[in-house]
């Protein structure tokens, strides 16, 4: 590395008016290109109504140029989230030189001081530092604050009696096909499909839909959706479907140790995606996906603990599940729980692939893993591997806290500068994260405080997205709850990308309607709900005619925490509502659907839509007191698998 220190930084100040007519005070460090040896230097900056405007000279040594400028926020400190990218302006001179600009709102995290100025030359691997160490001082309009969620467009209370119709265990409902189309996609009828793989979506070459191409076997999708599986095999009590749901997932405990010792992994264990005959997929993707391994470890030491309660042998445990030393073919628990110790820390590429960073969701589920991993471990007589992965679970956890923000008063979906334009920080993956990775000991759970902030944040920021968001209620003035995307800067459409392109999809709807029902849970358990100045504003947009207040408790069963639960349970139907709303009639369940039409598009008959409306009605079950529910799902067993 390079490093090279501003020489001459004593410039002259001048002012000038932006667009909008507000005076911004500029200073000039230099009015023409360095003429020594350096590589950059900062021309100008200013930072103006809460935007940070400054520009560079950047020597054109290489093509591909990263050039960042560090500051420290308002609080005085220096965080990953405290840099400003530039973008290439225009050709100086002979082309020796570059001007690089940037205009970025920071006014949410504020700025005090510029650290230094960064130009990565990646072509070359060089990297070269200005260091600038210089005050700034606002100036221009007054900067504007964080905005206040809006009001409630409604306010939902209590069960629909339309959704426990939709999601009944009969004939033609929801539940029954989403059951029934989950189940074709695993162990497709597809020739050279290995045993115990998931295809995530009927899209591809085998099938009608050719684009996307889905026919692969995602790591992420398939734990995910043989979670489902393992759900529905603890519940069965017929012998039959028991037995159906026991055979596939030891299938799948078998395909995940093939995965793990494929000979062409490029980036280990944290590879995302096989063909559906159980070989890597090489090409180029975003890797590592570091999450894969960690919830492929749940779903398998699930279903082992359900196995084990049904008078399963401790030794086809550490056989076929567990043990990866002695049986490293058919047990992949041990090597995948040992590989989320190794590389919690390593940064890897978030679950929707798209950013390498720090990612909230995978910390999240590698902590689950890790905790559970070292009680099963003790349960297989493993000590070693059990405080391994202890002292593993301590440090990760001991990081969680600086996914905080309270500028923005979200948990951040990665803790880095901004990626791929998501300057909002707002990301479903989050209640996802708390959804799959949640260890039920209290930490980052439904009702924590910060976790109710980030939801109501990220549920709201769809309103003003999505066109459809303006249809609040359905033909029978039901209330239809927020379309729920990804992320609100989200350009993909379900085949490419395209500027406001992105779409809500069901899985994500339907993980706010599952966070709902499984708050309403977990106040329940706890017997009161307790109110803060970070967790009020949640109230005050999904439960407003409690009129909870600051510093409150409120037990069980008094009026306010009746009318708050009711409220939270209304909610939870209504993004329900909003699925079966834009369900086609077949009740077929695709990746997302239109923003302005409510067409469903995107993948067909995605794997993971389906497998999120049944863990959404399982929490809606299990909160409404339904024991039978699940049983009654899992003991209508698996029909033959054709498409």
């Amino acid at each position: 590395m390079k490093s090279i220190f501003a020489s001459s930084l004593g410039g002259l100040l001048a002012f000038a008016s932006n667009a909008l007519g507000q005076a911004c005070q500029t200073t000039t460090l230099r009015s023409s290109v360095p003429t020594n040896a350096t590589e950059l230097a900062l021309q100008s900056y200013s930072y103006c109504g809460g935007t940070l405007n400054a520009s560079a000279y950047i020597a054109n040594v290489d093509y591909d140029k990263t050039v960042s400028l560090y500051y420290t926020n308002a609080q005085g400190q220096s965080t990953p989230l405290s840099v400003v990218n530039f973008g290439y302006s225009s050709s100086i001179g002979n082309g020796s030189w570059e001007l690089w600009t940037t205009s970025t709102p920071v006014y949410i995290d504020g700025i005090t001081e510029l650290l230094n100025l960064t130009f990565l030359a990646t072509d070359i691997g060089e990297t070269y530092v200005q260091t600038l160490n210089l005050p700034v001082n606002a100036s221009g309009a007054s900067a504007p604050t964080l905005s206040s969620p809006p009001a409630p467009y409604a306010t939902p209370k209590g069960f629909g009696s339309d959704i426990t119709s939709w999601l009944s265990i009969n004939v033609g409902s929801e539940s029954e096909t989403a059951f029934e189309r989950m189940f074709l996609n695993i162990n497709p009828a597809i020739t050279g499909a290995a045993e115990g793989v998931v295809v995530a979506a009927r899209s591809g070459p085998s099938y009608t839909q050719t684009d996307p191409d889905y026919e692969y076997n995602w790591v992420r999708d398939a734990s995910l959706t043989m979670d489902v599986v393992q759900t529905l095999y603890a519940a069965a009590t017929k012998s039959k479907p028991k037995t159906q749901y026991e055979d596939i997932l030891f299938e799948y405990a078998t395909a995940r140790a093939t995965e793990q010792n494929d000979p062409n992994l490029l980036t280990g264990l944290g590879e995302p995606k096989f063909y559906l005959n159980n070989t890597i997929f090489s090409g180029p993707w975003g890797r590592p996906q570091n999450d894969g391994p960690a919830t492929s470890a749940i779903t398998l030491m699930e279903f082992a603990n359900s196995y084990l309660s049904n008078n399963g042998a401790l030794s086809t445990v550490k056989q076929k599940i567990y043990d990866s030393a002695t049986f490293p073919s058919t047990a992949p628990v041990m090597k995948d729980l040992l590989f989320v110790a190794s590389n919690w820390s390593s940064p890897s590429f978030d679950l929707w692939e798209e950013e390498e960073s720090d990612h909230f969701y995978t910390r999240m589920v590698q902590r689950r893993a890790l905790v559970m991993g070292s009680s099963f471990a003790t349960q297989m007589g493993d000590a070693n591997t059990s405080a391994t992965l202890t002292a593993a679970a301590t440090a990760l956890t001991a990081t969680l806290s600086q996914f905080w923000d309270p500028n923005r008063e979200i948990l951040l979906y990665e803790y880095g500068p901004v990626l791929n334009n998501k300057a909002s920080y707002l990301d479903i993956a989050v209640v996802l994260g708390v959804i799959h990775g949640y260890a039920g000991d209290g930490v980052y759970g439904y009702t924590n405080d910060e976790v109710l902030s980030t939801a109501l944040r990220i549920a709201t920021s769809f309103i003003d997205v999505y066109p459809i968001a303006n249809t609040t209620t359905d033909s029978a003035s039901l209330v239809l709850g927020i379309p729920i995307g990804r992320y609100p800067e989200d350009v993909y459409n379900g085949t490419g990308t395209l500027t406001n392109g992105g779409n809500p999809w069901y899985l994500c709807t339907a993980a706010m309607s599952q966070f709902m029902y499984s708050a309403s849970t977990t106040y329940g358990d706890a017997g009161s709900i307790s109110i803060t100045n970070v967790s009020k504003p949640f109230f005050d947009y999904f439960a407003p005619e409690a009129g909870l207040k600051v510093g409150q408790t409120y037990s069980y069963g008094s009026q306010k925490y009746n009318q708050a639960v009711s409220s939270l349970n209304g909610w939870g139907d209504a993004f329900m509502r909003t699925i079966k709303y834009y369900t086609p009639s077949d009740g077929h369940l695709s990746e997302e659907f239109n923003r302005n039409t409510g067409v469903p598009q995107g993948a067909a008959d995605l794997t993971w839509s389906y497998a999120s409306v049944l863990t959404a009605a399982f929490a809606r079950a299990e909160l409404r007191g339904q024991t039978a529910y699940a049983k009654n799902l899992a003991n209508l067993g698996i029909t033959a698998n054709t498409s």
